[in-house]
């Protein structure tokens, strides 16, 4: 299994205007929201959302809206002594398919923390269309 991550020097994205940072008052809607997306999936084991990832000093939920309502999140985690932040978690709805949330998503996040001065972001398990992101890279072994 192979993971990757973005160089955010090598990105020149532009940040989303329906995207906003969502608190603890929004935990029912992550959940229903994540809840709508596994099933859309047909995933039959998942990790839950749990508030605390909600809470944390270390974390940022991002919500994405279209005609003022939640229809997209994604779980942040920040890890600000090694300049990097790591996508945990992205879900949304699907309501929508031709918005291409998934890709529209990572480029917002590309340029919110590139623009916070964050070198890296984690962006999980290899898949192909992951390669298609600027400043994409597979991570090599440990001691690279």
């Amino acid at each position: 299994m192979k993971y990757c991550r973005i160089d955010l020097s090598k990105t020149n994205y532009s940040e989303l205007d329906n995207c906003m940072t969502l608190d603890a008052s929004y935990y029912p809607q992550i959940k229903t929201l994540y809840k709508q997306y596994c099933e859309y999936k047909g995933f039959t084991s998942v990790v839950p959302i749990f508030y605390e990832d909600i809470i944390s000093p270390y974390s940022e939920v991002l919500g994405y809206l279209k005609n003022e309502k939640i229809i997209a999140f994604s779980l942040i985690y920040l890890y600000p002594s090694v300049n990097s932040v790591a996508a945990e978690q992205f879900a949304w709805n699907y309501a929508d398919p031709k918005l291409r949330l998934g890709y529209k998503s990572l480029e917002n996040e590309c340029a919110r923390y590139k623009k916070a001065g964050y070198n890296y972001l984690y962006i999980g398990e290899h898949n192909d269309y992951k390669e298609n992101f600027d400043g994409f890279e597979i991570l090599g072994p440990l001691d690279d």
